[in-house]
């Protein structure tokens, strides 16, 4: 579960970076984007061996640290605002990355 959830990561990242060097591919990634972003949710939220009460800790981009559950986590995964203020992509990932360490 957790490659998969790297792998959707790593897939959101590149679509978005490259969403701005191809505009004749721009509604094509963005629709790909909020469907990567709705299976990323998916994941998170029926993912096996994953506590929808665990805790991600998330710094906006004020520097401010928070702290919200995977469930909270994959309900915001489909607000496209609260995806960029909290960097979620990358917090899932780092997320992801520590528990396949520790598997």
């Amino acid at each position: 579960m957790y490659e998969n959830v790297i792998t959707m990561c790593w897939s959101i990242r590149e679509v978005n970076k490259n969403l701005q060097d191809r505009e004749s591919m721009a509604d094509y990634s963005v629709e790909y984007l909020k469907k990567a972003c709705q299976d990323l949710s998916e994941i998170l939220a029926t993912g096996k061996g994953v506590s929808l009460s665990e805790e991600i800790e998330v710094v906006n981009r004020a520097g401010k640290a928070t702290k919200f559950t995977i469930g909270e986590v994959a309900e915001m995964l489909s607000d496209a605002k609260k995806i960029i203020e909290f960097n979620l992509i990358d917090h899932v990932d780092q997320w992801a990355k520590s528990k396949l360490k520790n598997a």
